[in-house]
């Protein structure tokens, strides 16, 4: 019995993070209301798991909207002492009125060619509609205006008769970004944050506001620089591009160098963790590509990546019952270190919930269209 005993204890030693260790999370919750199903019924599941969750950092993204943002740190702010995000402030530019009437309607224009060839569709037909059918529309009209391109895809989501009068009210300058400006992001820690600051993206950013959250932080007496991000997606098949490069994958790729000069400019240990969209392709593991340059980026600049080059799992999965089962599995949220060393790593929250919503009474689903992914690393 003694020995059994003693063996018992060994393991759980084993399987624990020590003194010498820490742990860190991302998760993407996938709080996209309007585009990412049950995003009001899954808010108090993920505030309760998250609340009972065990580690040290906790990078959240796409908590878009305040009203979710305080629930959350209502759960979260007795388990995590330090936390860090920013005002949600979205950013104006250009002329009042941000659209002219002539430059979206009429013959050839992108607000006449979706009424008259996309009216009526719903979902993954009507965003087929207005790539296949007004593409070209919305092309010409960002030559001509990009402001108002952009601020028109920034809309999405919203009452189309408000958002035209919001385009045209010549009083207003229409917002850049949809969400009201919001990053999505939150960032919690156990150790105090000595230093903080927001890394803003916005000049290359498109359609939502991306930026990082740079904290120093005091690791049981270690400093520690962590970035906490959420970059574009390459957003190709669904939204058509209207930013300043040539489609998403360039915007991608600009955002995340910019992330990477900015934490070569500390000489501590880092850790960059979030939603990169980027990710390697892997036959053996059915993990499909997307956007691998971008994630070659870290590698050229001296990070590890413990996804990647251990778990070789999805996080963002076709299985994943909030998404649609055509979609590709692909790992594509990542805790890059530089300096640090990976002692484990492993993807989480892929349990099923039920929920109870009006429209359709108790739904089998997930937490988020996302699993979480953490990695226990040793202290330098």
């Amino acid at each position: 019995m003694k020995i059994l005993c003693s063996f018992i204890l060994i393991i759980s030693f084993i399987n624990s993070p020590s003194a010498d260790t820490f742990k860190v999370t991302t998760y993407n919750l996938g709080l996209a209301h309007t585009f990412v199903p049950y995003a009001k019924e899954r808010l108090a599941p993920l505030g309760n798991k998250l609340a009972n969750y065990d580690t040290d950092v906790l990078c959240l993204q796409e908590v878009w909207e305040k009203k979710d943002q305080k629930k959350l740190n209502q759960k979260l702010e007795s388990s995590f002492p330090y936390s860090f995000k920013t005002k949600i402030k979205n950013f104006r530019e250009g002329s009042r009125p941000t659209c002219k009437i002539k430059e979206i309607f009429g013959e050839g224009k992108f607000v006449s060619c979706m009424q008259n060839q996309c009216g009526g569709k719903e979902g993954d037909e009507f965003t087929d509609c207005i790539i296949n059918k007004c593409g070209g529309a919305l092309e010409k009209l960002k030559e001509e205006n990009r402001t108002c391109a952009t601020a028109l895809m920034a809309q999405v989501g919203k009452n189309p008769i408000t958002s035209i009068l919001t385009l045209l009210n010549p009083l207003w300058r229409a917002g850049q970004f949809a969400y009201k400006g919001s990053n999505g992001l939150m960032l919690y820690s156990k150790y105090p944050i000595l230093e903080e600051r927001y890394i803003d993206f916005k000049e290359v950013s498109t359609l939502n506001k991306r930026g990082a959250l740079q904290a120093v932080i005091d690791i049981k007496g270690k400093k520690v620089q962590v970035l906490c991000t959420h970059i574009t997606a390459d957003l190709s098949d669904t939204v058509p591009y209207t930013g300043i490069f040539a489609d998403w994958e360039e915007e991608n790729t600009e955002q995340m160098d910019r992330l990477l000069q900015t934490a070569n400019q500390k000489l501590y240990p880092t850790i960059l963790l979030g939603d990169f969209n980027c990710g390697y392709g892997d036959p053996v593991n059915q993990l499909a590509s997307e956007l691998p340059g971008s994630c070659k980026q870290t590698e050229d600049w001296g990070f590890s990546d413990p996804l990647s080059e251990q778990t070789k799992e999805c996080t963002f999965c076709k299985e994943n019952l909030l998404n649609d089962g055509e979609v590709k599995s692909v790992a594509i949220d990542h805790i890059f270190l530089k300096d640090l060393k990976a002692r484990s790593g492993r993807v989480l929250f892929k349990e099923q919930i039920k929920i109870e919503t009006k429209e359709e009474g108790m739904v089998k689903t997930q937490l988020s269209d996302h699993f979480g992914y953490e990695v226990v690393v040793d202290l330098p």
